[in-house]
């Protein structure tokens, strides 16, 4: 292998590379990238054999081939070169020559035959959606994704097609058996794109497409059981999708609240920042008092003491309180874009419903706690 490529080009592939490879592996080529040279480009390819990326960039091939060397040595070496272009030739023994201006290194890497094969993804069924609209989706679920990898089939995003009067929609739900959001949008194509059953795309795999919806610009998004791909530009996504059956997630969403306070989302996401400081560390809990017109937020901390602070809101009806971990509704408050939101609820037992106007076609749903 032997080629010159920009600089610009090798460092900002293997920059998007670096959260794909493993570092922690009892496989040591997952912390390689892929380096292939054919025709005029050149294609940076890294998997943790669960989510992979595929880059490809325009490059002056003189002899086509293939090596892997360490992602992060490499991209590390790449953002220092003090030339604009690159030249790279595979030498002896699986290292890589790499030279720029007046620097020139060898760099010790593995053979690329060792290097897994990834997944044959043709003939998904593609769809093209927004950057902007994938990831306002993405951003309004992720943080309810689990963090338990034990509880695999919560450790990701489903996704599914719904259909609503004579509309299809695109649905996103993550739950982590504490907390649901829910996201529906329009878009267009919607109705003739095949997506029979529902998918998980796991956690990992979902902050990578967030990444690249957060560019801006249109991407196309392939959905099978199996695998899921996002094109955009010179980049390619492959995730593998998450085994195992999401719960029945419409079943904990209360039907008929009966209890609904709207309150102002920054000054509510204030009240809670500031109450929450005396709260025990692990569960945030806080107790929510509602009264006409007023909400009081309270915190008791055995080991600090206590906090409390009110907050005007439109509320009628019969005093109550209810406990939560104050962590689910900053982040919920973090996501949305309403200026007002509304708490709804059936009574201190039953989750939390909240929705608010800036964000339509989602809601989510906090369960409470005992204090």
């Amino acid at each position: 292998m032997e080629l010159t490529v920009r600089k610009e080009d090798l460092a900002k592939g293997l920059a998007k590379s670096q959260s794909v490879v493993e570092r922690r592996t009892s496989m040591p080529i997952l912390s390689n990238v892929l380096l292939d040279a054919q025709g005029e480009q050149l294609t940076i390819t890294g998997t943790d054999l669960e989510t992979s990326f595929i880059g490809v960039y325009p490059a002056r091939v003189s002899q086509p081939g293939r090596v892997t060397v360490p992602a992060r040595k490499l991209y590390e070496i790449a953002k220092e070169l003090p030339a604009e272009d690159v030249y790279l030739k595979e030498k002896e023994n699986n290292y890589l020559h790499i030279t720029s201006g007046r620097a020139t290194y060898d760099l010790v890497g593995l053979a690329a035959g060792d290097y897994p094969e990834l997944p044959q993804v043709d003939g998904i069924p593609q769809l093209t959606i927004a950057g902007e609209v994938l990831s306002e989706m993405i951003e309004k679920t992720i943080f309810s994704i689990s963090q338990e990898d034990t509880r695999f089939n919560l450790a990701g995003l489903y996704v599914q097609k719904r259909k609503k009067d004579d509309s299809h929609r695109l649905r996103f739900v993550s739950t982590d058996g504490h907390r649901l959001s829910l996201i529906d949008k329009e878009i267009p194509g919607l109705g003739e794109f095949a997506l029979e059953a529902g998918v998980i795309i796991p956690r990992k795999g979902v902050s990578e497409m967030r990444k690249l919806a957060e560019e801006g610009g249109e991407l196309v998004l392939g959905l099978s059981q199996r695998y899921a791909v996002v094109n955009k530009d010179e980049v390619k996504l492959i995730l593998r999708m998450q085994e195992g059956s999401f719960p029945d997630y419409e079943v904990v969403i209360p039907k008929n609240t009966k209890r609904k306070a709207l309150l102002g989302r920054q000054a509510f996401e204030g009240v809670l920042r500031r109450v929450s400081l005396i709260a025990t560390d692990r569960f945030q809990g806080v107790r929510l008092d509602f009264k006409d017109g007023l909400l009081e937020v309270v915190s008791n901390n055995p080991d600090l003491g206590e906090a409390r602070e009110a907050l005007e809101v439109d509320y009628e009806g019969e005093s109550f309180g209810v406990g939560f971990n104050a962590r689910y509704f900053l982040d919920l408050c973090a996501a949305m874009r309403s200026e007002q939101i509304s708490l709804s609820f059936v009574d201190e037992q039953n989750p939390c419903v909240i929705k608010g106007e800036g964000d339509a076609g989602f809601l989510s749903v906090i369960m409470p706690m005992r204090l």
